[in-house]
């Protein structure tokens, strides 16, 4: 035996255990020191939004917990995908990342010209919260349930309207899934926001839409609107008289509407887990929960890998809806 060779073997690999071990001790002091520096949230939409809401929440306690600044920076346009495309080239350090929502997922995915690959350019961190959608139409429809307005609109077929956001936004896609599901030929009236489109709703100009539950219910609540269904696997606690799709004979019309967080591919793991772990602990204390359910929305708080799971089905969703109903985002 070369006792000599054997030696100079076992020199070698205990080195290498040791450079590894050097290696993972910095790593982690490194991780225990993160941040050194303020983190910055991108934001695809304008101030006083849900999602511009729930950077902030989150940003300010986390500025709390790491003791730097969350600088809460928005960057309006494309339907998020300006916000996504500087995260997706901000440098994989740990210090900026994006707060977007599920209308900002799937107009990536389905935007011909998004300058982003949603699977490659971005590592999960998060989803923050979740809320639900609500099925309302005008008080005028001779109609007061789901199932009366669905046998009302199949006897109208391509003569009642239907309000959204815009193409591929969220309120688009949920209403054509209805559709879909139910067999019936409405008519797609995009706008540029919800405030629009419940004046028209309220007004009679379109027959029925979905929306965030906190913008309707108040409406259906003074007799001006009527609440067919919510989206989620749970009621709604802002409207809790108001029945599930599920429960009402579509369970594949189960839409939550969520923020969450981005950071660019290649971000350390570890840099990911650490701030996931923060965000986990900071929408489960009691005065954040009572904010979000003021918003219509209940703490989330995933792994990072739990997200990434999450996206992904999200994304298989929206597609394979898309490519049925031949929806594109432009």
């Amino acid at each position: 035996m070369n006792y000599r060779r054997m030696r100079l073997s076992l020199l070698t690999s205990i080195g290498v255990v040791g450079i590894s071990v050097s290696w993972a001790a910095a790593a982690a002091q490194n991780v225990s020191a993160y941040p050194t520096k303020p983190i910055r949230f991108l934001v695809g939409v304008a101030p006083g939004g849900g999602t511009d809401f729930a950077a902030r929440l989150i940003g300010a306690r986390l500025a709390e917990r790491f003791g730097h600044p969350v600088i809460t920076d928005n960057r309006t346009g494309a339907t998020g995908n300006i916000a996504l495309e500087m995260a997706a080239r901000a440098p994989a350090d740990g210090y900026t990342y994006a707060v977007f929502n599920i209308g900002h997922l799937t107009s990536a995915l389905l935007s011909r010209s998004a300058r982003i690959d949603a699977a490659k350019d971005f590592a999960a961190v998060s989803q923050i919260a979740s809320g639900t959608l609500m099925l309302a139409m005008n008080a005028g429809v001779p109609a007061k349930t789901l199932k009366e307005f669905i046998a009302h609109a199949r006897g109208k077929p391509g003569q009642m309207n239907y309000g959204s956001g815009g193409v591929a936004s969220t309120q688009h896609l949920a209403m054509e899934l209805l559709k879909h599901e139910a067999k019936l030929d409405l008519v797609h009236v995009p706008y540029k926001g919800t405030g629009p489109i419940t004046l028209d709703l309220v007004s009679g100009q379109i027959q029925v839409s979905i929306s965030n539950v906190l913008g309707f219910y108040p409406h259906v609540k003074a007799g001006r609107l009527v609440a067919l269904a919510v989206t989620t696997d749970k009621r709604s606690p802002l409207a809790p008289d108001v029945a599930k799709m599920t429960e009402l004979g579509y369970p594949r019309v189960q839409i939550d509407i969520w923020q969450g967080v981005l950071a660019p591919a290649k971000t350390p793991p570890a840099i990911l887990e650490k701030l996931s772990r923060a965000i986990a602990d900071i929408v489960a204390e009691p005065d954040i929960v009572q904010k979000l359910a003021a918003q219509g929305g209940a703490p989330a708080g995933t792994s990072p890998k739990v997200f990434d799971k999450f996206l992904k089905d999200e994304a298989g969703k929206w597609l394979a809806l898309a490519k049925a109903v031949n929806i594109t985002a432009d």
